[in-house]
């Protein structure tokens, strides 16, 4: 009887444990990494108004003052009180807010893997010259729908450059190539519920 329950309990436990997704960890994962790059963008919403803006409203308020006069002469031949200008309320010229930055990091990536992947988690990670001495690191999760071969561009802008050590407003191409760049997949999630996970280092 006794060993009838100890089978019995390995059996639950056996049945239990298979229900379960665990991720994986294994030490390469199912997707193939083919590019990368990082870019910034330098956003002034006053290069984005309309130029002829405040010439088109300077035009409208002219038009109405002259409309105003000739209603008002009208009535005042029959004796009414003059209308008061026009205002032309919430039409003026909106003051642009200051300029913003936006950091884009890119890469391409293609499921070299035989299921669906519904998410990846990844870092985009600059290194110091010539060593593995880690500069900064920028993590994040990707919603993708990417199928087995199949390939997949991912971007993601982000408030936060690459290391605190750069300026944007100084950035070039020399100061852009100061870094070595490596793309860190940390885990992946599959349509079917199943997760791999990166090693621990």
């Amino acid at each position: 009887m006794k060993t009838l329950c100890i089978t019995f309990s390995l059996l639950l436990f056996g049945i239990c444990a298979s229900g379960q997704t665990l991720p994986s960890s294994s030490n390469t994962s199912a997707v193939s990494v083919i590019e990368k790059k990082w870019r910034v963008e330098v956003r002034n919403p006053a290069l984005d108004e309309d130029p002829f803006l405040v010439a088109d409203q300077m035009d409208q308020d002219i038009r109405d003052r002259k409309d105003t006069i000739r209603i008002n002469e009208a009535r005042n031949r029959v004796g009414l009180p003059p209308q008061p200008p026009r205002n032309r309320v919430g039409t003026g010229p909106t003051r642009p807010r200051g300029v913003s930055i936006i950091y884009v990091y890119e890469m391409k990536v293609r499921n070299t893997g035989d299921k669906a992947i519904r998410s990846l988690a990844w870092d985009y990670v600059f290194y110091e010259p010539g060593t593995e001495i880690e500069a900064g690191r920028q993590l994040f999760l990707s919603k993708v729908s990417l199928g087995p071969g199949k390939t997949r561009n991912l971007v993601i802008q982000s408030a936060s450059p690459p290391t605190g050590a750069i300026d944007a407003t100084k950035i070039d191409k020399k100061s852009k190539e100061q870094y070595s760049e490596r793309v860190v997949i940390q885990s992946i999630e599959y349509n079917d519920g199943s997760v791999w996970q990166a090693p621990s280092p």
